[in-house]
């Protein structure tokens, strides 16, 4: 009898050994499964998500172990501003039948309790945001066309039109609005925009731009009747040009003061160009038969970013209006503007990268904005980063 209590002591103590290993990979495994639900979930709001990470891992904790469960605790939790991380902990315990227990004096093993905590980050592709927490926020009309191939628009306005659809056709990987829409009959809006979703932060508010230096010109104008080139410099008082063809140099363009008004008879063209506007802001105003055709530097302290608005001395919303194509390969940082894309536009090539952050977003007339965010055909960096990962953290 002692050698069969030995033997079965010592079997009973392999079970519970093998046991507790069971259980810790169910529990693992449940929490790494919710956590890449989290991520894998088709939308934009964290709410849904969060359902769908507890959902799976309770399915998981169920169907990985041979056991009868016995306690399953899910908490998952956003942990910050823009709802797109969470820390997901699973606790199993389970009372495994040991029939060789009997032999040390029990009918069953002790219970088994094991603990796993997952991390998942589910960095959504943004490329448009507005930020406006009033009124409209983005509007599609007439014959206007958004078009955001792979990535998400928002929009932080708590209105019941914090999206406008009044014609044309808007397409995107997730429309959601912190308020709610409104659409026509007419208007083909693809995915059904969701409602009732968090404020985002301005992702870009302590970007900054170094300047040193007077300015190198003053109250710009240039009309001629042929074309004309520009070089990077620091254009206090505005600029103003009004040529055939305009073409810019490489570098930065410091708008200190004013805004821009460029008028072209031809395409106006910006390799390697970054505005930057600071003090007194001004109006915006982009015309140009082929339009504006504009990437922004791809190494630098603006890489990637073509468009950047720097703290305004005086309060108060401005326009930025482009009439014409849009193509734009970079970041457009414009928080205090309320950016028009209208008439002729037509976007007659589709940007690889766009990211867009402004007051509100109107598409109208003919104006056409097209994205198709695809990181594999630009050399720029992506500055609007969202990290995406899950992985067992405990």
């Amino acid at each position: 009898m002692a050698i069969m209590s030995l033997v079965g002591a010592t079997i009973a103590l392999g079970m519970d050994t093998r046991s507790a290993s069971n259980l810790q990979h169910s529990a693992d495994a449940s929490a790494l499964g919710g956590a890449t639900a989290f991520l894998n979930t088709d939308s934009p709001k964290a709410d849904v998500r969060l359902k769908a990470a507890e959902t799976q891992a309770r399915v998981l904790a169920t169907e990985n172990s041979h056991y009868s469960l016995a306690d399953l605790d899910v908490a998952a939790v956003t942990e910050d501003a823009y709802g797109q991380h969470t820390n997901l902990a699973v606790e199993l315990e389970f009372q495994p039948v040991n029939l060789f227990a009997k032999f040390v004096g029990r009918n069953a093993t002790a219970p088994v309790r094991r603990k796993a905590v997952a991390t998942a980050t589910a960095g959504f592709p943004l490329c448009v945001l507005t930020l406006a927490e009033t009124g409209v926020g983005l509007r599609i009309k007439d014959q206007g066309s958004l078009l955001a191939n792979n990535c998400i628009v928002w929009a932080n306005s708590k209105h019941a039109d914090a999206m406008r659809f009044e014609g044309g056709t808007a397409e995107a990987k997730a429309f959601c609005a912190v308020g709610d829409y409104a659409r026509d009959s007419i208007t083909k809006v693809s995915p059904t925009p969701e409602t009732g979703c968090q404020k985002l932060p301005d992702p870009l508010s302590n970007y900054s731009v170094p300047v040193s230096g007077l300015c190198d010109h003053l109250q710009l104008s240039i009309i001629r009747i042929g074309s004309t080139r520009l070089r990077p410099g620091i254009y206090c008082g505005g600029l103003d040009v009004r040529a055939r063809d305009i073409a810019l140099e490489p570098g930065i363009y410091h708008i200190r003061g004013g805004g821009i008004n460029i008028d072209a008879r031809g395409q106006v063209l910006a390799e390697g160009v970054t505005f930057v506007f600071e003090g007194l802001l001004g109006q915006i105003s982009i015309r140009g038969n082929s339009g504006l055709r504009i990437a922004a530097p791809s190494e630098g302290p603006t890489a990637g970013v073509a468009f950047a608005e720097m703290e305004a001395l005086l309060p108060g919303t401005r326009d930025m209006i482009v009439e014409g194509a849009l193509n734009v390969e970079g970041v457009i940082y414009m928080p205090s503007y309320n950016v028009r894309v209208r008439k002729t536009g037509g976007g007659t090539t589709r940007s690889p990268y766009l990211q867009m952050v402004a007051n509100t977003l109107e598409v109208s007339e003919q104006g056409a904005l097209e994205i198709d965010f695809n990181m594999g055909k630009t050399d720029l960096p992506l500055v609007i980063r969202p990290a995406r990962e899950a992985r067992l953290v405990e």
